[in-house]
């Protein structure tokens, strides 16, 4: 189904998509590796009520945020990618699938914990079951202040993206230690949790819907009384703007001169939602970069977010994917 957009607005998306090599930025925070183990059910186990399930092949992945940087990876963005790991098979596969992939890796691997694995067992398209292995205890400051040091000898960044995914990496000390290095650079952030206080003097956070009823204490919020809590939010933490992600009603922006907006998608059918939100603000912060408008971020935003759930698991979107899609030349 082709975008509809104006001749105006798709000239602008085509300018944003076509400058995204001219940006260099780096995503930090929770590294997860997501494994996927395909095949198919035939019959019931004797031994218990369950699926067997007869495997035709495994695939790893690029998760948390790892697919924040291969999104921008695959739009042709330069891309550094900063975290921890463990000393562990997971954390060397998640290292050889960020060497295969061209992305720059910035990461101190730690022993005595688990590298974040999701094991998706996957059959007739349908997910399973999921199996996850991590350790999810808070990094200790000292090995968080080795990982700046490296951050910081590699600073040519425009743009910082945090990831949090509640793995232990992104507390209140690493979020303001990077927002000192990076003072004087737009740093967005993928929220967890409820307590968003430690995102306090970010430029903007990126909440979906869910996560922002549930963050200022009001789950019974509709998207049309969603502007007082957001612009409370904003004032509380200091931020230049705020972004909510509304899934099918596209996404509620406050930008930094105050102005609220939604802008909507364009309806498609969706397959799968996981990594939605990474793809999102991959894309999000790239365009804010190059285009400076809140809104023209957010339709380019998007417009390959719809791309992407209509993909099974963490995925990422070419540009030839958005040429075809949008029946433009980029």
């Amino acid at each position: 189904m082709r975008k509809r957009t104006s001749p105006e607005t798709n000239q602008e998306l085509i300018t944003v998509f076509k400058n995204f090599k001219q940006s260099n930025i780096l995503v930090a925070g929770d590294l997860i590796l997501d494994q996927y183990v395909w095949g198919k059910v035939e019959r019931i186990s004797p031994e218990a009520p369950v699926p067997v399930v007869t495997v035709n092949r495994k695939e790893n992945r690029l998760g948390g945020a790892g697919n924040v940087a291969a999104n921008l990876a695959a739009l042709e963005c330069p891309v550094t990618l900063a975290g921890i790991c463990a000393d562990d098979q997971a954390g060397l596969d998640f290292q050889a699938l960020c060497r295969q992939k061209n992305i720059p890796i910035t990461i101190e691997s730690l022993p005595n914990r688990h590298t974040s694995c999701k094991a998706r067992i996957i059959a007739q398209h349908q997910q399973l079951m999921r199996i996850d292995e991590e350790t999810v205890e808070t990094v200790d400051k000292k090995s968080i202040d080795i990982l700046l040091r490296k951050i910081a000898a590699a600073d040519q960044f425009d743009a910082v993206i945090i990831s949090d995914y509640a793995k232990g990496l992104v507390s209140e000390y690493f979020i303001h230690a990077i927002l000192d290095l990076f003072h004087d650079k737009p740093v967005m952030i993928d929220p967890k949790g409820f307590d968003y206080l430690k995102y306090r003097g970010a430029t903007a956070i990126k909440p979906n819907f869910r996560e922002f009823c549930a963050a200022v204490r009001h789950p019974e919020l509709t998207t049309d009384n969603i502007e007082a809590p957001a612009r409370r939010l904003v004032e509380e933490l200091d931020l230049k703007g705020l972004v909510v992600t509304l899934g099918e009603q596209g996404v509620f922006i406050l930008d930094d001169n105050g102005n609220c907006r939604i802008v909507p998608t364009q309806a498609k059918e969706v397959f799968d939602v996981s990594g939605a939100g990474d793809t999102f603000i991959a894309v999000f912060t790239a365009a804010l970069l190059i285009s400076q408008n809140w809104q023209i971020a957010a339709e380019a935003a998007n417009l390959v977010s719809g791309i992407a759930v209509s993909k099974l698991g963490t995925t990422t979107v070419s540009i030839s994917e958005i040429t075809s899609f949008c029946q433009i030349n980029i």
